[in-house]
């Protein structure tokens, strides 16, 4: 009963966020892995994946400005720090998804997949995923981790987003 016990709380373990990359690896061949996939797959191009480079020619060139945040795009931007075998992050996929959609012309979303794109989450110092960048105009970036409601986040976007 003991060792039932301990292999029902290692799978719940390798099933949340604190799996470990070698973990999802491992996991690769399971349909859970194909159902992570499928669910991460944008059904749009409103959420556009980016890496480090997109992000300092287009967004905020840290490099030249280290110092300060210096924004280059026209309209503010959410960031999505993710991973495939995440589930709160596959939660919240579609609600991106949906706020893409309803923010379009406004507001642009991006997602960063921490697995693919490790110097990005490290200048972002993302400890946990999911975590979500809120990036304006004019002001300071903050950021959410953890998954939120849709609501959760319009109410962050109009506070900290829109005019």
């Amino acid at each position: 009963m003991k060792r039932l016990y301990v292999i029902a709380l290692s799978a719940l373990m390798l099933a949340s966020c604190g799996g470990s990359q070698k973990d999802a690896k491992e996991n690769k061949g399971t349909s859970n892995t194909e159902v992570v996939q499928e669910n991460n797959a944008s059904n749009n191009d409103l959420v556009k994946s980016i890496d480090y480079n997109y992000f300092v020619k287009r967004i905020w060139d840290m490099e030249k400005y280290p110092d300060s945040f210096a924004y280059k795009n026209e309209l503010p931007c959410v960031i999505d720090f993710y991973a495939d075998w995440c589930g709160p992050c596959k939660k919240i996929a579609p609600i991106m998804e949906e706020l893409a959609e309803e923010y379009e012309g406004r507001v642009m979303f991006f997602k960063v997949n921490v697995d693919k794109d490790l110097k990005l989450a490290t200048v972002f110092k993302i400890r946990n995923i999911p975590t979500v960048f809120f990036l304006p105009k004019e002001g300071q970036p903050s950021s959410q981790v953890g998954g939120l409601s849709k609501e959760g986040y319009i109410s962050i976007i109009n506070k900290h987003l829109i005019d």
